[in-house]
C-alpha cells in the first residue's frame, strides 16, 4: 500500500495531471519487461505488415465487446491516424479451463502500431480497463488519457506488472478537447456504477461519431461526480451527429434502472434495524456504493473494516483521489478487526461472485484468518451476478447459511442497482443525439438487435442506417455514408493464465480440456542410453482414467501396446527422434482407449534414459 500511495503522490501532485516525462530509452533499458508481451512481439519487424492507407475515408473497427459482455474495445482509423477507446478483458467461460481473463487480439494495431496517437479509456470497470498490463507493451506504449479516478485504477494496474516508469498516463478533465492527428477528441460526463464514467465525442474529417461507453441516467447517484452532463449530450443533437455507437447491455429490460439514491435507503434500512454484525459483499469499483456503506456505517456508530485485496486497494486509490471520504479510523484493515462488539461492526469485502479464492468465499469455507460465521451473522450480497457465476454464488450462500449467517442478495430486497440504462434510457440517448447511423455496442447479439430494434421502433431511426457489427468487422465512412468492408480483421480469443498467454484451440487448452472429461495417462519408458532397447516393462499412472476394478487389466493391456509401438517403431527407424516416437506412441494407445472404453485420455510418454 505504501508503493501505491507513493506512485499515487507523484502522479497526482494537487490537480495537476501525471508527470509525463517517460522515455523510450527506458523501455529499452530494462529488458526483463518483454517477458510480459506476447513471443509475437517479439518477431522481426519485417514479418509486421502496415495496412494499406485509404484516403479520405474513416475506418471502425471493432477488436472486441460484440457477441459477448468484455473485452470491449474499439479502433476508430483516419489515413496515417489511429485512436483507440477501451482496452478491456472479459471473464473466462467454464470451458476455458484453467483461465484468469481474456482480451482482444490487436494483432491488427501491432502491424499498425506507429500510427496509434491515444488510448482513450471511458471508465475504470475491468472490462474497459482489465487488458492495458497485457496489450500496452505490444503496441510499445501508446499515450493513455481517461479521468482521474480512471488513470488512478489504471496506474495501480500498471504497478503491479511494473510498467510504471512506461506507461504515458494523461488526465482529463471531461471538459477538454484532445486534438490527435486528424481526430479532434471531447468527452461527456456519463452516469455509470463508477464515477468519472465518460461518452466520447470524436470529431473526424467525415463527420462526428459518439461512443456513449457504459451509461445510464440517475437524477439521483451516490456522489456528484456520478451525474450526466445532459446538456453537454443534448447539445449533440443539432450537431448533425454522423454516427452514435451506444451500451446495450440491458437491452431487454423494459423501463428505467433504479436510482442509487433507492439503493442506498434499502441498505440503510437493513443496517439500521441490524442487531448483530453486517458484513456486505460487493464489487471493489462501485466507489459510489462503497462510499454509501460506508456513510451508513458512521451513521449507526459501525466502524468499517475491509476485506480482500482489490477492496483495499480501490478505496485507498478513491481516498486519495477524493472520490471517497470518510472520518479517520472509521476504516480499517480487517487485520485490525478484534473486541469490537458485533453490533458496532460491519465488514466490507470482496467475493460477491463466488470467486473461489475471493474473500467471501474463504468466510464461506471456514478459511478467512480474521472472520467466522458465526448465528445471527447478517450477510448481504450488494451485486448482480455475473452470467455464470451463478452456481459459484449459491454454493457460497448455502455455505454462509448452513454456519447460521442470513443472506440478503438482490432477489430478496433491492439491494443492488445496474449501471446501465434500461429501454427508456437507451431510446432518450438516442432521441438526444439524434444521429444518421445507429450501431449498437457492449453486449451479446440477442441484446444489440433488441436494441437495434428500439431504435427504428421508438426512435424512428430507418432500418437500413441501423448497423449490425461483429468483432473484426470493418465500418467504412466517407462523405456518402458508412457501410461495411469486405475486409475482415482477425480477432482470436486471447487466453491469460497467470501471465502468460495462448488462444482458444492450442495446445494446453486442448490438453486441458482432454483431462478434465477423461482423465490422463503416464507412460514411464526406461531404456538403455546407448541401444535404446527397453528396460523391463513399461510403467503405466493412470490419473483420473478409470475405476479401481478396471484398472489391472487395462493397466497391463496399455503397458503391452506401449511396448509393442516402441519395440515397432524402433525395427523399422532406429534413430527416430523422441518426438515422432513419442507421437507414435500416443496414436497406438489412444486407439486401444478408444475402442476398449470409448475414452480418450491425455496420453503422456515419458523416455528415461538409464
Amino acid at each position: 500500500m505504501k508503493k501505491l500511495d507513493q506512485w499515487l503522490t507523484k502522479e497526482f501532485p494537487g490537480k495537476n495531471s501525471p508527470k509525463r516525462n517517460f522515455q523510450k530509452k527506458d523501455f529499452q533499458k530494462k529488458p526483463g519487461i518483454r517477458k510480459l508481451v506476447s513471443a509475437r512481439t517479439a518477431l522481426p519487424k519485417a514479418q509486421f505488415k502496415p495496412s494499406k492507407i485509404l484516403q479520405g475515408k474513416l475506418k471502425v473497427i471493432p477488436l472486441g465487446g460484440l457477441n459477448e459482455v468484455g473485452k470491449n474495445m474499439m479502433v476508430f482509423e483516419y489515413e496515417q491516424d489511429i485512436i483507440v477507446v477501451d482496452m478491456g478483458l472479459e471473464f473466462p467461460s467454464e470451458d476455458m479451463l484453467g483461465i484468469d481473463y481474456v482480451i482482444p487480439d490487436v494483432s491488427y494495431l501491432e502491424n499498425n502500431k506507429k500510427r496509434i496517437r491515444a488510448v482513450i479509456i471511458t471508465h475504470g470497470h475491468l472490462d474497459h480497463i482489465g487488458g492495458i498490463p497485457y496489450i500496452l507493451p505490444k503496441l510499445d506504449f501508446p499515450p493513455i488519457f481517461a479521468t482521474k479516478l480512471t488513470i488512478g485504477l489504471i496506474g495501480k494496474k500498471i504497478e503491479e506488472f511494473g510498467l510504471q516508469k512506461f506507461a504515458k498516463l494523461n488526465v482529463v478533465d471531461p471538459k477538454d478537447v484532445l486534438k490527435l492527428g486528424k481526430f479532434k477528441v471531447e468527452f461527456f460526463r456519463a452516469a455509470h456504477s463508477i464515477p468519472d464514467a465518460v461518452g466520447v465525442i470524436i470529431d473526424t474529417p467525415i463527420g462526428k461519431l459518439v461512443h456513449t461507453g457504459d451509461f445510464k441516467f440517475d437524477d439521483t447517484p451516490s456522489t456528484d461526480k456520478g451525474k450526466a452532463d445532459l446538456n453537454k449530450i443534448q447539445s449533440l443533437g443539432s450537431q448533425n451527429v454522423l454516427a452514435l455507437f451506444s451500451d446495450s447491455t440491458n437491452a431487454l429490460k423494459k423501463g428505467h434502472t433504479k436510482s442509487e439514491e433507492f439503493i442506498g435507503l434499502t441498505l440503510e434500512e437493513i443496517i439500521q434495524h441490524a442487531n448483530n454484525r453486517v458484513i456486505i459483499a460487493s464489487f471493489s469499483s462501485l466507489i459510489g456504493r462503497i462510499q454509501q456503506i460506508i456513510e451508513i456505517a458512521v451513521k449507526y456508530n459501525r466502524k468499517v473494516f475491509v476485506s480482500g485485496k482489490s477492496m483495499r486497494d480501490n478505496i485507498e486509490i478513491a481516498r486519495k483521489l477524493g472520490y471517497l471520504n470518510f472520518p479517520k479510523d472509521s476504516v480499517l484493515d480487517i487485520r485490525k478487526y478484534k473486541n469490537v462488539p458485533d453490533n458496532q461492526a460491519l465488514i466490507l469485502t470482496t467475493g460477491s461472485q463466488g470467486e473461489a479464492v475471493s474473500a467471501l468465499a474463504r468466510i464461506a469455507n471456514k478459511e478467512h484468518k480474521n472472520i467466522k460465521v458465526k448465528k445471527g451473522d447478517l450477510i448481504i450480497l450488494s451485486s448482480k451476478p455475473i452470467i455464470g457465476n451463478e452456481r459459484a454464488i449459491v454454493n457460497v450462500i448455502n455455505k454462509l447459511c448452513i454456519l447460521g449467517a442470513e443472506v440478503i442478495d438482490n432477489e430478496i430486497m433491492d439491494v443492488h442497482t445496474s449501471g446501465h440504462g434500461r429501454q427508456d434510457e437507451l431510446k432518450r440517448m438516442i432521441d438526444l443525439v439524434r444521429p444518421k447511423y445507429f450501431i449498437p455496442v457492449h453486449g451479446e447479439y440477442y441484446m444489440r438487435q433488441r436494441h437495434g430494434v428500439l431504435a427504428r421502433e421508438e426512435c424512428g431511426v430507418p432500418e437500413n442506417k441501423i448497423l449490425m457489427l461483429q468483432n473484426g468487422d470493418v465500418l467504412l465512412a466517407d462523405r456518402s455514408g458508412l457501410q461495411l468492408s469486405p475486409e475482415k480483421i482477425e480477432t482470436k480469443y486471447v487466453l491469460i493464465d497467470g501471465r502468460g498467454e495462448g488462444h482458444v484451440g492450442s495446445q494446453v487448452q486442448v490438453e486441458r480440456e482432454n483431462m478434465s472429461l477423461n482423465g490422463a495417462l503416464i507412460l514411464i519408458f526406461k531404456i538403455f542410453k546407448k541401444t535404446h532397447k527397453l528396460m523391463g516393462h513399461v510403467d503405466v499412472i493412470s490419473k483420473g482414467f478409470i475405476y479401481m476394478h478396471e484398472s489391472d487389466e487395462v493397466t497391463r493391456e496399455v503397458s503391452q501396446i506401449a511396448e509393442e509401438a516402441y519395440r515397432r517403431l524402433m525395427s523399422r527407424n532406429p534413430h527416430a527422434p523422441y518426438p515422432d516416437i513419442k507421437k507414435y506412441i500416443q496414436q497406438s494407445v489412444d486407439h486401444y482407449t478408444h475402442e476398449k472404453l470409448e475414452r480418450s485420455p491425455l496420453i503422456v510418454p515419458l523416455i528415461v534414459e538409464v
